[in-house]
């Protein structure tokens, strides 16, 4: 076998027989496919880091490719659909190489088939980073001399696990494998994830809102007779399913198939002549570990290989937003004051949101996309710009980008500019961005806004759902428009980093709309949700740190979004720290100043700043109450973040809503049992030492007389 990398823990092994294919290496995890009479097939994963012996794989040439298979499940590894011929076999391989050299620490390989069936080249990127998991999408192109509809993809597909002799471990009826994801996809409703036996039907996660939704495409799989999780997430910002499949009922073994990638009514996209056009990218990773384990694992894949860099000295700046008791009827001195209030707590960036390019007592909703200061603003935003940086501040600014108003101006002169579906707008003001015109229209809107004010900080807002998005004519079909929408929407943002490198760029899609990682991975940070009251904002962050890193997800506290109406301050504060942090609305007035409550948003910007944010990136999460039932949960929550060398920590305990024990005994799960503490409890200030293994092992106890209270546990090794 060739070797593709000279690293063993981030390998490719290219074999030839007994059929051509790839081992795939990632960290123990290991995938392995290979083209088998004319399909390209997975053929086994693996979690413990052994190559499967070929006298074990003939039962997957005898099950796929002869007539008396006794399984059902497909075990091709993706699925492509093209004039309405299923290309998922019939290929033959034209060669694999090495891709070009990307991050530190990653290795690609490239296998080239060409279709017997249609015009058609496909070549399969894939990427293995040693933590484990794995990165893969498809090029498709068209060899042909007329155009091709492209009506299905699913970039990667197939065998996740077999079991054999099932029974024999988990009896007669049980099930073997148990699926975990976010199990609602409605406004405020994020990060509701919950497990669910993966029965003997398939079962589909999808969103079908036009976005990726209020519930983000990534699922973890528990193996309840050996031990893995199976970690996936789809890169993909439209509408998108992720099918899972469970053959157990049939025979001795169980095994697991899926598919994932995106839907919409075909064509989903015209393929030109010669023209290649890349799938959305799957992530998928097995580990031999617990839940805590699997999701460091994916952290750190999202860390090593996907995420973007942060700009230089930019990292998790503290955001003081501006909407909140004066909203969208701003004017320059009520903008001012609240510059006055951000500097005040110690936030480090003053971002003016909805409603600046608005006249006064008109609907900032229904007036996007004329992005000029209206009589609101009567001298603009530079006025307001230069006070905050006189005070030291950063400056940002929302836009609602890929959407135009009912009344705005510009609408009115370009309604051939709005999405179209069965001939008639779709009523959202949706922006075609199918339309040339419209595309060099909106980046020069961009532009000309950071350029301008000097943006350090750039939010995207996205307050629509376009369901299955638009059709434009081309070439004879219909296509549908959400493939070329997303297509121009990654690369302006890819475009704006690299002419801005200093630039914050902050994804929000009327909250936690748009959280998957095709645009977080493009996005510095990401809001998780709108939904900032009690208890059902902690159970969002709970969930929502599963599939996200916590540095890279957003929470507020304060006024804006009612996050003020329930709970105890330090808790609606401490709920906020454990992500990046953003305030909304302290005091109305000068005059309405509260010297005790200032002091204690103060302390908890202190904290973030100064203890938590110094590990919050590179942090190891444990969450101790993964499971938060009910859209207001009961009980409690609690989070334990652990720096990477475990010289710091912090720990949160919440108490929730409605009844529950006084107290709570938290045993900490990341600390260095060599190493000696120091433990701060917040609510007193008090501190105490004890070792690593003492603490492991008899852990901390913590009282709370009351619903929605808190705790803060401050650990950091002396």
């Amino acid at each position: 076998m060739e070797n593709l990398s000279r690293d063993p823990s981030a390998s490719i092994l290219v074999r030839s027989a007994p059929f051509p294919g790839l081992c795939y290496i990632s960290g123990l995890t290991l995938y392995d496919e290979a083209l088998i009479e004319g399909r390209w097939v997975g053929r086994y994963w693996t979690a413990n880091g052994f190559i499967e012996p070929e006298r074990n794989l003939k039962w997957v040439t005898q099950n796929s490719h002869t007539p008396d298979s006794i399984i059902g499940l497909d075990l091709h590894a993706f699925g492509l659909e093209m004039d309405g011929q299923s290309l998922h076999f019939g290929w033959e391989l034209e060669g694999i190489h090495q891709g070009p050299p990307g991050k530190t620490g990653v290795c690609r390989s490239v296998a080239h088939l060409r279709s017997r069936l249609r015009p058609v080249m496909l070549s399969i990127h894939t990427e293995v980073d040693g933590t484990g998991f794995l990165r893969r999408w498809l090029e498709v192109k068209n060899t042909g001399d007329s155009p091709s509809a492209l009506s299905a993809i699913w970039p990667w597909s197939g065998l996740l696990a077999r079991v054999t002799n099932w029974r024999e471990t988990l009896g007669q009826d049980a099930p073997v494998f148990i699926v975990g994801s976010m199990a609602e996809r409605t406004w405020g409703t994020e990060g509701a994830f919950a497990w669910q036996p993966l029965p003997s039907t398939p079962l589909r996660l999808e969103s079908r809102t036009g976005k990726s939704g209020h519930g983000t495409p990534f699922f973890i799989v528990r193996n309840e007779a050996t031990g893995e999780h199976i970690v996936g997430g789809l890169e993909w910002s439209g509408n998108w399913a992720i099918e899972l499949t469970c053959e157990q009922f049939g025979s001795s073994d169980a095994l697991l198939g899926f598919r994932a990638g995106p839907v919409n009514p075909g064509p989903l996209r015209v393929v030109a002549p010669g023209e290649t056009v890349t799938s959305p990218t799957m992530h998928l990773g097995m580990l031999f570990t617990d839940l805590d384990g699997a999701v460091q694992a994916w952290h750190a894949h999202l860390r090593k290989s996907v995420l973007c860099p942060q700009p230089e000295g930019r990292a998790g700046l503290v955001v003081y937003n501006h909407w909140s008791y004066h909203e969208h009827e701003m004017t320059e001195e009520r903008l001012k004051f609240e510059v006055d209030v951000g500097a005040e707590i110690g936030a480090e960036v003053f971002v003016v949101d909805a409603g600046w390019f608005g006249n006064i007592n008109t609907n900032w909703w229904t007036t996007v996309g004329d992005w000029t200061c209206g009589n609101r603003l009567p001298d603009g935003l530079e006025p307001v710009f230069s006070y905050a940086r006189q005070k030291g501040l950063l400056c940002g600014l929302w836009m609602d980008a890929e959407r135009l108003g009912s009344e705005s101006q510009v609408a009115k002169e370009h309604p051939e500019w709005l999405l179209t579906r069965y001939g008639t707008p779709t009523g959202s003001g949706d922006l075609d961005l199918t339309n040339p015109d419209a595309q060099a229209w909106l980046e020069a809107q961009i532009v000309g806004l950071i350029e301008r004010y000097g943006l350090d900080l750039f939010r995207l807002d996205y307050n629509t759902t376009p369901y299955e998005g638009g059709q434009t004519l081309r070439d004879g079909y219909m296509e549908n428009s959400q493939w070329r929408h997303y297509e121009f929407v990654y690369s302006l943002y890819d475009r704006l980093k690299q002419r801005f490198p200093s630039l914050i760029l902050e994804n929000c899609a009327g909250g936690g709309g748009r959280t998957d990682l095709g645009l977080a991975s493009r996005f510095h940070h990401t809001w998780i949700t709108d939904w900032q009251i009690l208890p059902r904002a902690i159970r969002i962050l709970n969930g929502m740190t599963l599939a996200l890193p916590p540095e890279r997800v957003d929470r507020n506290s304060g006024v804006g979004q009612n996050a003020h109406v329930r709970g105890a301050l330090d808790t609606q504060l401490r709920a906020t720290l454990f992500s990046h942090c953003t305030l909304t609305g302290i005091y109305p007035s000068p005059g309405e100043r509260n010297p005790e409550h200032v002091q204690r948003v103060r302390h908890a910007v202190d904290l973030y700043k100064h203890f938590i944010r110094t590990f919050l990136s590179t942090c190891r999460v444990y969450h101790h109450t993964p499971i938060l039932a009910g859209r207001e949960p009961r009980g409690w929550c609690v989070w334990e973040y652990v720096a990477a060398d475990a010289s710091r920590a912090v720990i949160g305990l919440f108490r929730l809503a409605g009844a529950a024990e006084t107290g709570y005994h938290v045993s900490p799960r990341g600390l260095d049992r060599q190493k000696r503490y120091r433990i701060t409890f917040d609510n007193e200030g008090t501190t105490i030492e004890k070792d690593g293994d003492t603490l492991r092992r008899d852990g901390l106890s913590v009282s709370i007389g009351h619903a929605l209270g808190s705790e803060l546990l401050l650990l950091q090794a002396v």
